[in-house]
């Protein structure tokens, strides 16, 4: 109440007044004033989300009067026009900053600690469309987010999340308001992103959850242009005297955070980079980011009430940018690609060999390896597998020695693999070999054919080869696994090939059949 006051006082009026260049101007102002500040003084008395969005409506009802009185009287700008509005992007930007989101950085240098992987993680070259869900998928209902800052092991939770995530009904028409104001303004947002090679809706959501689409404001955070940015982060831009304009300060914000020049702007992609841009400190507390899934199944409560201070009972009051997006995508406004969902190599010594051949677990591995203790507590009941099996490494591996064990980050990612590898053993009833589970980048791209986002990079994908008399061919090891699948057990890819099968936890469903 009191940054209300203070922005439509009686003084701040005589102030415009004072720099008035004509009596209409005058007489519009003092009119423009008492309205302003009556429904100012409503939209803040609401709560933050029906407030936010009248405060939005009504300085741009503002802007559109001023407009039309320089087009009427011939006047361009005038202080006193100009510091009218300049009212309302100070009440907006101290409105926004009671509930906004606050930045998720775990540390502080974590906003400009940035390395893109796109080079060691490509993009697939043939993309395919966000395939829409089917009609009978359940809800996904507040799930608990992998504790990972890797895109490999992040990429198919996105996916999984986002199309299992269900806008709530009383939230719709504010997330169809706002996603009409970006659409409003894909022009300005273009302007800046197209040279940059950024898509405008990604833009559009930075500013909607950093500033509430004030233009008055830095893409970086929402701190003023009127000054450089004080806090997460400080100091931008580097460059130039204040005040700033929006497109400069923005063009800094993407750049800071090494978004410009990528070619991969698929869905998993797209809302990795939102979750890095605000922080990854919800993952280690179990919350799914509301900078992301805010006003969705996915988010229930827990937020940053300010830079670095997390409020585990707080619940956020704005649109997350994967619901803007998912109603973007309704609308047809934007088109969204996955990557692809064949694994097209195996993981097999170059000369081939006999089935009855395929490699044992890794000799090597110590006994008091901490994998092994993981294993022991979250996968007790499992029969048919041991813990070595998990981290063989691969045929290539002893020849070009690249794969690693996986980072410990990844290991909750095999936990349903091994359940569906271990039901699949039961039911088939004979020997099961792992030929390839885990790959790291490097080594996953030393295979010759090899998916460019496989799923072995994220832990939860397995070649595997049934050993013994009657074991049958590949196909029929396939139809167990999709019968495992079609009872609930998983839904993941199922890949048929003329040595092996391959079966992954992704989320989604995918087969494909890759024999000879």
């Amino acid at each position: 109440m009191t940054t209300l006051d203070q922005t439509f006082s009686l003084d701040r009026l005589s102030a415009l007044i004072d720099q008035a260049q004509s009596a209409q101007e005058v007489e519009a102002l003092r009119a423009l004033w008492q309205q302003a500040r009556a429904d100012a003084l409503a939209a803040v008395l609401k709560d933050f989300s029906t407030g936010s969005l009248e405060l939005l409506a009504l300085s741009s009802n503002v802007a559109g009067h001023v407009r039309r009185l320089q087009a009427s009287a011939g006047i361009r700008h005038t202080p006193a026009l100009d510091g009218l509005l300049a009212a309302f992007a100070d009440v907006r930007r101290e409105f926004h900053e009671t509930e906004g989101l606050k930045k998720a950085h775990e540390r502080p240098d974590d906003a400009t600690d940035v390395v893109n992987d796109e080079r060691e993680i490509a993009p697939t070259p043939e993309p395919r469309p966000l395939p829409p869900p089917p009609p009978a998928r359940p809800v996904l209902t507040a799930p608990t987010p992998l504790n990972s800052r890797r895109f490999e092991a992040l990429a198919d939770e996105y996916v999984t999340f986002f199309l299992g995530a269900a806008i709530h009904e009383n939230r719709q028409a504010e997330v169809s308001a706002l996603v009409q104001r970006a659409i409003e303004n894909e022009r300005v947002y273009r302007d800046v992103g197209d040279p940059l090679g950024i898509p405008w809706w990604f833009i559009a959501a930075i500013h909607l959850l950093e500033s509430g689409y004030n233009f008055s404001t830095h893409l970086h955070n929402g701190d003023p242009l009127s000054g450089r940015t004080v806090r997460i982060p400080p100091g931008r831009p580097p460059a130039g005297a204040p005040p700033f304009s929006w497109p400069d300060s923005a063009r800094d914000a993407l750049t800071l955070q090494k978004l410009d020049g990528l070619a991969d702007w698929s869905l998993p992609r797209a809302l990795w980079r939102w979750e890095r841009y605000n922080g990854l400190g919800y993952r280690f507390r179990g919350v799914p980011t509301p900078y992301l899934w805010s006003y969705s199944s996915i988010y229930q409560r827990g937020r940053f009430v300010r830079d670095g201070v997390f409020d585990p009972q707080s619940v956020a009051q704005q649109c997350g940018a994967a619901v803007f997006l998912k109603e973007l995508h309704r609308l047809d406004r934007v088109a969204l690609d996955i990557d692809q969902v064949e694994e097209d190599a195996t993981d097999e010594a170059e000369s081939g060999g006999d089935r009855a051949a395929a490699p044992p677990p890794d000799a090597a591995l110590p006994p008091g390896h901490d994998f092994a203790a993981f294993f022991a507590t979250h996968l007790a009941g499992v029969q048919h597998f041991t813990w070595q099996e998990l981290l063989f490494k691969g045929a290539q591996h002893a020849v070009n020695g690249l794969n690693t064990d996986p980072p410990r980050d990844l290991w909750p990612n095999v936990v349903p693999l091994v359940r569906v590898l271990d039901a699949f053993r039961e039911a088939i009833g004979l020997t099961v070999r792992l030929t390839s589970v885990y790959r790291s980048p490097a080594y996953n791209a030393s295979i010759s054919g090899s998916a460019r986002r496989s799923q072995h990079m994220a832990f939860r994908a397995a070649d595997l080869i049934v050993v013994g008399a009657g074991a049958g061919p590949t196909g029929a090891w396939a139809d167990r696994l999709k019968a495992l699948r079609q009872q609930g057990m998983f839904e993941g890819g199922i890949g048929v090939y003329d040595r092996f099968v391959h079966v992954d936890v992704r989320g989604t469903r995918a087969d494909w059949d890759n024999r000879t």
